[in-house]
């Protein structure tokens, strides 16, 4: 990049400074957003080979189970009998919905399994458990931010 400072013609190189500014920018832009795109409270998934691929909705419920054993509708903390009121709600307005769970790897299956039973009684039919899928090595498989969604057979 020199500078001409006779002649007075046109110069016509190709300033790039603007567009590596710009280039880093969007870059930094999407290293702060990529961790935030993950729904609902992070939780270490159980590990899958070959989950069936559910699409993500916003519409869908998403409850997840720490290893604590703290129940998280969305984004939200709620104890098990406000849990119970807040799907039966969602189900009066909206009953084709449908919900996923991500329990944590170290959870025991009884407390995923307690709050399955409060999914099915309030009426929901489509019910799915969220797993990372892995390939035969162990290594993990990107592609979906939340997981594979592991659905239950219709």
């Amino acid at each position: 990049m020199g500078m001409d400072l006779g002649g007075g013609g046109l110069k016509n190189d190709i300033n790039v400074t603007p567009l590596v500014d710009v280039c880093l920018v969007l870059l930094i832009i999407f290293m702060v957003v990529t961790p935030m795109l993950v729904k609902g409270v992070p939780v270490a998934l159980p590990q899958v080979r070959n989950p069936e691929i559910q699409k993500e909705d916003d519409k869908n419920i998403l409850i997840s189970i720490t290893p604590e054993g703290k129940v998280w509708y969305g984004q939200k903390w709620v104890p098990l009998d406000e849990l119970k009121d807040k799907l039966n709600d969602d189900y009066t307005h909206n009953p084709n919905r449908d919900v996923y769970i991500k329990g944590d790897k170290v959870l025991e299956f009884q407390k995923v399994k307690e709050v399955l039973r409060f999914v099915q009684g309030a009426g929901f039919k489509q019910v799915g458990l969220v797993a990372q899928h892995v390939d035969e090595h162990g290594n993990i498989v990107s592609g979906n931010t939340a997981g594979a969604m592991s659905a239950a057979p219709k």
